[in-house]
């Protein structure tokens, strides 16, 4: 080779696609967990605080209660919805319970789910289809999140996205229509209620001097 061969440019290694997002289970939320989102739908704006206030029992089945407003959201430990109470009274059902979440929750995993919606108005059958897509890292007020896209659409025309992040146990980010109307919710901060250490302590092992 002849030594007075400029070198070529050094190689350059194409970008590395980041790890996509796979969530094995649901997160485990605890009283006192709560997310703050800031929402805008038109030209109206404000806060929506959801708050974990209880997990109880009802029929053997463990349920997250979850106060928004002046309601209380019932939802599973798969983080299915099951219905509202407003003053210690049922106001709405949801049989079986809504899956927003399938679980493992991974891309391009599809599910249907077919049920019953009741409240003071009457009954209704419902179909809602949901799908997952990856996503780039979502910005929004409370940081920068990883997180997996997730699509509903229904069979009233409603649609929604919303952005799950495995760092925050619950959505980051949801965009929804309702008819003409259009809302976005980004959250704005959250605080996870402390976690009980369940690891037995290390024992020692037993002492050889007599």
């Amino acid at each position: 080779t002849d030594s007075t061969t400029p070198p070529g440019p050094p190689a350059v290694s194409p970008p590395v696609a980041p790890a996509p997002v796979a969530i094995g289970s649901p997160p485990e939320w605890r009283t006192g967990d709560r997310w703050v989102y800031g929402w805008t739908s038109g030209s109206e704006a404000g806060t929506k605080t959801v708050e974990v206030i209880e997990l109880r029992e009802v029929n053997q089945v463990t349920y997250y209660l979850v106060r928004i407003g002046d309601l209380i959201h019932f939802y599973t430990r798969e983080l299915q919805w099951a219905g509202t109470m407003r003053d210690q009274r049922v106001e709405s059902r949801m049989a079986p319970p809504l899956p927003w979440f399938a679980w493992p929750l991974d891309r391009d995993k599809r599910w249907t789910y077919q049920g019953t919606y009741a409240d003071a108005s009457g009954k209704r059958f419902v179909t809602d289809r949901f799908s997952v897509t990856d996503s780039e890292p979502v910005q929004v007020p409370a940081g920068r999140f990883r997180v997996l896209r997730v699509i509903r659409e229904t069979d009233r025309g409603d649609l929604d996205e919303y952005w799950y992040a495995p760092d925050v146990g619950f959505y980051v980010k949801w965009i929804g229509r309702r008819g003409d109307s259009r809302f976005e919710e980004q959250l704005r901060e959250y605080h996870r209620a402390p976690r009980v250490d369940t690891t037995p302590p290390a024992t020692a092992p037993p002492s050889t001097i007599r």
